[in-house]
């Protein structure tokens, strides 16, 4: 073989070898799981919530008033984390029953919130169950549009 060929030979061999990689899920770090880690179904995604900004806190310094910029379903004993201007959480809420329109009341647990600082709720989603539908429909009801 001379020289060219063998360039070409290689170049064909490396692209070869990639393509062979590229198709193989490898464990670890690159995308595959590990032994003993769950599986995608057992896995739980969590994620931060915007709930409202502290409208007010109490002269007590028990309880701060959110305003919600909408309409959010939280529940009574629900953990929410205040946020400053910084990102840096500064305080942590228990939410209390007490709710009017936009307004939710919450008991402070721990730390200093202070007027405007942002309220996130955390959110843990869970995969449905096995033949379960994922959106939440159901199968029995069939509909048909026209």
């Amino acid at each position: 073989m001379d020289t060219s060929s063998k360039i070409a030979f290689g170049i064909v061999l490396g692209l070869v070898a990639s393509f062979l990689l590229s198709c193989k899920t490898l464990p670890g770090k690159w995308g595959g799981k590990k032994d003993g880690e769950p599986t995608e179904a057992v896995q739980q995604a969590e994620m931060k919530v915007p709930v409202g900004k502290i409208h007010l806190v109490s002269p007590d310094g028990d309880f701060v008033l959110i305003r919600s910029s909408r309409f959010l379903p939280v529940e009574p004993e629900t953990g929410l984390t205040v946020h400053g201007d910084s990102g840096i959480e500064s305080a942590r809420l228990k939410v209390s029953p007490a709710r009017k329109g936009a307004f939710l009341t919450a008991d402070i647990l721990s730390g200093i919130p202070t007027v405007g600082d942002a309220v996130m709720m955390d959110y843990i989603t869970k995969p449905p169950a096995a033949g379960e539908d994922p959106f939440g429909g159901d199968d029995d009801a069939i509909q048909v549009l026209e």
